[in-house]
């Protein structure tokens, strides 16, 4: 595949048109960089500094900053100038050692110095391509991966400049680092002399926009103190300006329909919030909250006293970073951060946008510690709702539904558009044309990962206009890093299936008025029955998955001694889609279950209870009580070797859910009561059925449980009896 088309691949399909809403017609996708809520303005330094963030207002604008860099020609031709040079070079090295051993190439090297010598604009950039080899090829993805880690530091000297004017502070830092501003006498320094107790002499870390130094506060903790590049503001906004202008001429030079300047405009706002370090406090505040019902995601705690627009500090935290791990360890980092994604994009809304290895660490006890939450995207609702449609109708190859969602997620115009290739102009089409086409065009295709989809839809964009709403750009940076860094350690892995068991849980969990409108027609009919023939569909993904997941434990278990494959790895995949029963299933007790309450409430008594009894099954009823037994033992007995890999702890419970839940049984039982002898069959055999589980669950988790001890009383014998046996020899 040639760097042009891998690049289009990487980035979008389409003509690049936003579509521009009619009349009054509210609009679902706000650009980021003109949202009036937007709170996070960089700290001017320089005069020119000042001068830029006076005309754009405090907040980036893509018009705007169009127009202030119109006005200062010089500048931009001095930067895209060297630019052309450095890219020309790079194109010339990579050339001429094309022919050349891989061991003598130096070319990769050549590549990240130029990128690093262009400033934190292409280092972004750089480091999102790093996790797609498969797009740029993997000798360029491996040099540019140490972008991840660390960029080329700036001084020392100019770090503590910065962070002395940032806090106005005139005395000593720390002690033995005197500050630019101090010439008094240190050795006559009390403690309240100095900001902190500790500071490293140089930096441990060094990235696009700052570096971080280790310290300690005067209350005795550790912390990670991040110092913003000194003046940077003014020439990230230029290189921004300047990348647009390079991708305007890179689309002019392909001939191609393909808009690739959303790219820089999204980065742009998302990097005007990132220079504001407390913002970036504040959106890691927000994530850690939204995400509190997944207990392996950790946030270190910010320290707002020592927190400033151009200096963020940090509890420090120990872990490390994916390539560093083994390859169980490495397997469990990436089921915990995909399935984190999943839940970030269907169901809390808020995703972080900047997730490449060096942001993501693996702490000592399995957590997934996320830092730099500079760039954040914010979900709207009914987007979420098309995505998690998408993934269900792709899986599914419900193609009419998949049509209808890529109308709902502003993927293509309000009206299908055709290309007349004998006119060259977009004619109004059918749905049911944009349909054919899509069966065809992914029937045909692998479908291995989130890249083949986007080839499709390249494919398709030779006869149907596409559009490019800026939400894509971040969006698909985000899950192409994921699925590139999950595809270093599980070859089999799958995106789509991953994200199955939220797309299902965010299907049954709208928010918006017409989503629970939507999902209200699906499961009650016209007979205000509950409509189990239109979730069956639903359930049978779920069952599927299990079965898979069965299989795959089958096969591990019956695996030889010999086998190259190690005993300890699992697939990713799997290890997130055999817990859908438990992530879709929290549902009924969650806050944003209130709707599928509602609904189950109103449906017909006998009808509802009838179906529901009828299809639990002796193969339900053994995972019931195999799964509450689960759940009473390890209440019995508390052990560390009982979890799994991934373990999800309760989703927080509304204070309404319990009632809500007694609600529906109270006003079932009544209806089963008043209906005559069937309703109290109904009745009495779900009792029999609930009575059932209980016992034998209680039966089996005690049972077991006494096990558990006496194997742990003979564990501690044998090593009390080989500690005597050493002693004597």
């Amino acid at each position: 595949m040639e760097l042009k088309d891998r690049i289009e691949l990487l980035i979008d399909a389409g003509s690049g048109e936003l579509f521009e809403d009619e009349g009054n017609k509210a609009t679902q996708w706000k650009y980021s960089g003109v949202d009036e809520r937007h709170v996070g303005t960089p700290r001017a330094v320089t005069e020119e500094e000042k001068e830029l963030v006076d005309f754009m207002g405090g907040n980036y604008n893509r018009e705007l900053a169009k127009l202030y860099f119109e006005k200062r020609p010089v500048a931009v031709l001095v930067k895209f100038a060297k630019m052309m040079q450095l890219g020309l070079k790079v194109a010339y090295e990579w050339k001429r050692q094309e022919t050349l051993p891989e061991d003598e190439r130096t070319r990769g090297k050549v590549l990240r110095r130029a990128i690093n010598e262009l400033g934190p604009a292409f280092i972004k950039c750089g480091q999102t391509l790093s996790a797609r080899g498969d797009l740029i090829g993997y000798e360029a993805a491996g040099e540019l991966a140490e972008l991840q880690n660390n960029t080329e530091p700036f001084s020392t000297e100019e770090a503590m400049r910065n962070l002395v004017d940032s806090f106005e502070w005139d005395g000593p830092i720390a002690p033995g680092i005197r500050g630019p501003y101090f010439a008094g006498d240190e050795s006559k320094c009390q403690r309240e002399d100095y900001l902190f107790k500790e500071l490293s002499r140089e930096p441990i870390a060094s990235a696009s926009l700052g570096q971080v130094y280790k310290g300690m506060t005067w209350e005795g903790e550790r912390v990670a103190v991040k110092v913003q590049r000194p003046e940077i503001l003014y020439s990230l906004l230029l290189d921004m300006y300047v990348l647009r202008l390079g991708l305007v001429a890179l689309r002019a030079l392909w001939g191609s329909d393909t808009d690739l300047t959303p790219i820089a405009d999204e980065v742009a706002a998302g990097v005007w919030n990132e220079l504001d370090y407390r913002q970036e406090a504040a959106n890691a505040q927000q994530f850690e909250f939204e995400h509190r019902f997944l207990p392996y995601i950790k946030v270190p705690r910010y320290l707002m006293e020592y927190t400033t627009e151009r200096v963020l500090t940090m509890e420090w935290v120990e872990g490390k970073k994916l390539g560093q791990l083994e390859l169980p360890q490495q397997l469990d980092f990436m089921a915990k951060a995909i399935e984190a994604s999943g839940a970030m994009l269907l169901q809390t809304g808020l995703v972080h946008a900047d997730p490449h290895e060096g942001n993501i660490l693996y702490a000592p006890n399995g957590d997934l510690v996320f830092i730099d939450f500079g760039l954040v995207s914010s979900v709207h609702p009914r987007l979420m709702e098309a995505f998690a449609s998408g993934v269900i109708n792709l899986i599914t190859m419900d193609w009419p539904g998949f049509a209808q969602d890529f109308k709902d997620m502003e993927l293509v115009p309000e009206q299908f558009m055709r290309l007349n290739e004998q006119k060259g102009a977009w004619e109004a089409c059918e749905i049911q044309d944009f349909t054919l086409m899509i069966g065809e065009v992914i029937e045909k295709a692998k479908m291995d990962d989130f890249g083949d989809l986007v080839a499709c839809v390249q494919q398709m964009a030779d006869n149907y206009k596409f559009l490019c709403p800026p939400y894509t750009i971040l969006l698909v940076r985000t899950f192409a890093t994921l699925e590139g860094l999950a595809a270093k350690c599980d070859a089999e892995f799958n995106m789509y299936e991953a994200c199955l068991p939220y797309a299902i849980r965010r299907g049954l969990a709208p928010t918006t008025r017409q989503g629970k409108k939507e999902l209200r027609d699906t499961l009650i009919n016209a007979k205000g029955e509950f409509a189990f023939e239109n979730f069956q569909e639903s359930l049978d993904l779920m069952r599927r998955m299990e079965e898979q997941l069965e299989q795959g434990e089958a096969v591990a278990e019956g695996q030889a001694p010999d086998d190259e494959a190690d005993p300890e790895s699992t697939n990713i995949t799997n290890a997130i889609t055999g817990r859908a029963p438990e992530i879709v299933g929290s549902l009924v007790t969650a806050p944003e279950g209130s709707t599928i309450r509602k609904i189950m409430q109103e449906a017909d008594t006998v009808a509802f209870v009838d179906k529901v009894l009828s299809e639990t099954t002796r193969d339900v009823q053994s995972k019931a009580i195999s799964t509450l037994a689960s759940s009473l033992q390890e209440r019995i007995v508390s052990s560390g070797t009982l979890g799994k890999p991934i373990k999800l702890s309760k989703k927080p419970v509304s204070q309404f859910s319990s009632k809500a839940l007694w609600s529906i049984v109270g006003k079932h039982a009544g209806s089963l009561l008043a209906a005559g002898p069937k309703g109290i069959f109904l009745l009495l055999k779900g009792l029999f059925l609930v009575t059932k589980i209980a016992v034998f669950s209680s039966v089996r988790a005690v049972t077991s449980a006494c096990f558990h001890v006496i194997a742990l009383l003979f564990t501690s014998l044998g090593k009390a009896s080989a500690s005597v046996a050493n002693k004597l020899l």
